[in-house]
């Protein structure tokens, strides 16, 4: 099956040093998928109304309407009413299931999604690491302030937190109000974060006071996929990572888990359109492991 949002494990290469910045390499091998979503459902304003199109083998035991929660969102489009929204970028945008796509930003505002299952699984240490992949398929603006973007390494409290894409108080990436070579603001507070923004731009970072970096010249969709090596979930335990566009390798690097057995992971994106996670082609979103 091919999915626009995955996470997904399996087998790593054997030999990986943590700690090198090497371009590490997982083998062609199958891999065990721990969350993914094609976002295959009816059209709605509540984005998990049902689990139709996703795969859940976190051992949450998922119900519908339980997968996902918006710590930004504008209120009318919040729950329980799921309405439309009310056309203020100040407190938030839409989000949206719309001809099996998932919509964030949608109207005046920027909305987030993150998945309610802490990602520290003891099949993802056994494995070596982890995979996400998504899918960032439309967005209709075309400078450094619009995209979709993923981040990785939040607490609860943290991925609860998050504001405004661009200007909250607490964010999950700085790729859309940042450059490249800047460094990361105390704004943020994931520990890894990638984006690939509307000027054609795949840009990541991680925690305060990291430097930004990013590949420049490709297109404002596409797959983004970040391979990640990891031995532990400990405060201070070493993460290797190797990004990826389109299927070719953009970069390599690591970075430290900030926090104990800290792994939520939510989706972000600022248009003033809509920004959409989709199959094109007819791939998807997921989180698997190594």
């Amino acid at each position: 099956m091919l999915y626009m949002f995955k996470i997904s494990i399996g087998s790593l290469a054997l030999g990986l040093v943590l700690g090198a910045i090497l371009a590490p390499v997982f083998p062609t091998q199958a891999e065990t998928v721990l969350f993914a979503d094609t976002f295959n459902r009816a059209d709605s304003r509540n984005v998990d109304a049902t689990l139709t199109g996703i795969t859940d083998n976190t051992g949450e035991g998922f119900a519908g309407d339980d997968v996902y929660t918006h710590a930004f969102i504008d209120p009318n489009n919040a729950p329980p009413a799921y309405g439309v929204q009310d056309g203020s970028a100040g407190n938030g945008g839409g989000a949206q299931i719309s001809g099996n796509t998932l919509q964030l930003a949608v109207g005046a505002g920027t909305s987030d999604a993150f998945i309610n299952h802490n990602f520290t699984n003891a099949s993802i240490l056994a494995s070596g690491g982890f995979s996400v992949s998504v899918d960032i398929t439309t967005v209709n603006q075309s400078s450094t302030g619009q995209g979709g973007s993923f981040a990785v390494g939040m607490s609860l409290a943290e991925a609860q937190s998050c504001e405004d894409a661009y200007s909250g108080a607490h964010r999950y990436q700085s790729a859309f109000a940042n450059a490249i070579g800047d460094s990361v603001p105390m704004q943020i507070v994931s520990d890894f974060w990638v984006a690939l923004r509307a000027d054609g731009a795949l840009v990541w970072g991680g925690a305060p006071g990291t430097i930004i970096t990013g590949v420049t010249g490709l297109s404002k969709t596409g797959t983004i996929k970040v391979d990640f090596f990891c031995s532990g979930f400990n405060s201070g335990s070493l993460v290797n990572y190797e990004m990826f566009y389109n299927g070719a390798s953009k970069g390599t690097g690591s970075f430290t888990w900030s926090g104990p057995g800290e792994n939520y992971l939510g989706l972000d994106a600022r248009d003033n359109t809509a920004v959409g996670f989709d199959k094109a082609p007819r791939r998807g979103a997921a989180c698997r492991r190594k």
